[in-house]
């Protein structure tokens, strides 16, 4: 009697259809290709990468892990246990801006959000608003626009920044 390779949930190679959610795509079984789960699931695929090989280098196995491994020059992800460790781990913090939004709705959620995408529904710039934050005392507190050290970007406290704007905009900045 052999013993088995693959699991049952190892068994068929998929592909995200275009009209998958994120949702959809984390409760399939199967095998993807890390390179087709990149924009559904918004995952940033060095940071994937990197956290299976600081796993590898601890003496564990990503593959065990975070359902993820290379075969030959192709980084596949095993999504019933890739599943657990996004929700953990690959969820951002960061908010992502609607496409039926205004600057106005913008201004009136709660949250984090990239200063770019931010940027993209205001009549600001993000050079005008960085420009901003650096001439702040504390700019995570007085306007709401910080550079986020572990992102090494910048992002925007909405609560904070709407407040700050609306001021500036009403006294003609």
């Amino acid at each position: 009697m052999s013993e088995k390779v693959f699991s049952i949930d190892e068994m068929e190679l998929r592909k995200p259809d275009s009209t998958w959610t994120k949702d959809k795509v984390l409760l399939m079984e199967g095998i993807f290709y890390l390179k087709d789960l990149i924009s559904v699931l918004e995952l940033d695929s060095a940071a994937v990468k990197r956290k299976a090989n600081q796993i590898e280098r601890s003496g564990n196995s990503a593959w065990k892990v975070m359902g993820v491994r290379k075969i030959w020059n192709h980084w596949i992800v095993k999504m019933t246990v890739f599943r657990a460790y996004y929700q953990d781990n690959f969820i951002s913090r960061i908010r992502r801006t609607e496409p039926h939004w205004d600057g106005n709705s913008l201004l009136t959620q709660k949250g984090l959000f990239f200063l770019s995408d931010v940027c993209k529904l205001i009549p600001f710039s993000s050079h005008q608003l960085r420009y901003q934050s650096k001439r702040a005392g504390n700019p995570h507190a007085d306007i709401g626009v910080f550079k986020d050290e572990e992102l090494k970007t910048y992002v925007v406290d909405m609560e904070i920044f709407s407040v700050w704007i609306k001021n500036q905009w009403q006294k003609g900045l």
